[in-house]
């Protein structure tokens, strides 16, 4: 607690050193959107808010304080978001291991900091995805699908995992997330903005942001940006490795950076991505079967493998995306420190552990533009679900009807 308060009480510091040289970051662009609800002011084709209207009718009560007000306490929800999801992740994970409470969130940190420092909404996105699975796990399909509709209306990129409820058959889950993300987006700021005036809101959002996605796997207007070593989603990470692409980031006057080791074409380099992706969904279906878990422990590994994937499917996934991996983390530690519950082999543990390491690894590549044009924190995260999917196949098949317990592996033959 006292590393927590510490911690917390610097970055405080920091946050009013950069309130005082006015680095605003997203902030500013909540506070802006809020204060044009609030004044009646368009909200199309703002540089920089690619959000519906539905967050900006949802911020807008707070955009009633005076900037300062507003800038600090979007910090301090923030803070409480993250400290949100830890409980969530507890909770999900269920393990007496005091580990599970604090190296996961120590793995994150810097992630968790980042959107801290940018003022952005990803911690926000990760407790409601999050609280959506702590429902599913207590059986409450239709409550569960209240904060993962609030979710997408608010910030598309949790709707790919609508297929994981699809997939395991919560129809009523399903229906929910549906019906409350079409009563955010369409019904829910009406009031404020008008019927008309929201739904072509809606229409011209969807054309910016989701049509390029859906039409050519582009992410919206972001351009090259999207394709810069801050980006670590796997569409991105595979153009700078296969095609002849400057990984740069031109704000921060780096200089080219060029890591790739092919020089495939555009078709070329989406075919190579939808087999990846492709990939993903075998592993996963392959892992976890296709009967629902019944075991809290093995449903817990599932949730964190569609984590990984929903952030790895995205067309972006800046580092801050990554705090996510904190229930995938979380997941991975409970089970290198279980000793019941049929105890995994000593080989899938130790892929855990070394899993565990190159998430360590990656968080250390955070200074190096090179390793993350490389990709580093993608392969980080793909090896930790790698490591998953043998844990979750090896519970599964433990778990069988009728299957006999497999002796774990012996001192002698480790």
């Amino acid at each position: 607690m006292l590393a927590a308060a510490a911690v917390c009480g610097l970055v405080t510091v920091a946050m009013v050193g950069k309130f005082l040289h006015h680095d605003y970051k997203d902030a500013e662009v909540w506070y802006d959107v809020g204060r044009r609800v609030l004044e009646g002011r368009s909200l199309l084709r703002l540089q920089h808010y690619r959000y519906p209207p539905t967050f900006a009718v949802l911020v807008a009560p707070l955009c009633l304080l005076p900037w300062p007000a507003f800038f600090f306490t979007w910090y301090a929800l923030n803070v409480a978001l993250f400290v949100q999801c830890v409980r969530f992740t507890t909770r999900l994970v269920a393990s007496a291991d005091p580990r599970v409470l604090w190296l996961p969130a120590l793995l994150v940190l810097l992630y968790a900091v980042d959107n801290l420092f940018l003022g952005q909404t990803n911690l926000l996105m990760t407790a409601l995805l999050y609280w959506t699975m702590v429902e599913l796990a207590r059986g409450r399909e239709w409550a569960a699908g209240v904060p993962l509709g609030a979710s997408i209306a608010m910030k598309v990129f949790p709707f790919p995992w609508v297929a994981y409820l699809a997939y395991r058959g919560r129809w009523r889950a399903l229906t929910s997330t549906l019906a409350v993300c079409a009563f955010c987006l369409l019904v829910l700021p009406a009031p404020v903005r008008g019927f008309g005036r929201n739904l072509f809101e809606v229409k011209d959002w969807g054309k910016r942001v989701v049509a390029p996605y859906l039409d050519r796997g582009e992410a919206g207007d972001w351009g090259q940006h999207a394709l810069d070593f801050g980006n670590q989603s796997l569409q991105a990470v595979l153009h700078r490795l296969l095609t002849r692409t400057d990984a740069s980031v031109a704000a921060r006057h780096t200089g080219a950076i060029y890591v790739n080791v092919a020089t495939l074409t555009e078709s070329q380099v989406n075919r190579v991505l939808v087999a990846a992706m492709a990939a993903l969904v075998a592993v996963f279906a392959g892992a976890c079967g296709w009967r629902r878990p019944r075991d809290r422990r093995q449903q817990a590994v599932e949730f964190g493998m569609s984590v990984i994937v929903l952030m790895l499917i995205s067309a972006l996934a800046w580092t801050y995306f990554f705090v996510m991996l904190l229930l995938p983390i979380a997941v991975a530690v409970a089970l290198v420190g279980a000793h019941d519950h049929a105890p995994l082999r000593m080989s899938t543990r130790r892929a855990l552990i070394w899993a565990l390491w190159v998430q360590g690894l990656a968080v250390l590549s955070l200074g190096s533009a090179h390793a993350r044009a490389v990709g580093s924190l993608c392969w980080a995260a793909v090896l930790l679900y790698a490591a998953l999917a043998l844990a979750c196949r090896e519970m599964r098949r433990a778990a069988s009807p009728g299957r006999p317990p497999e002796r774990p592996e012996s001192a002698a033959g480790r």
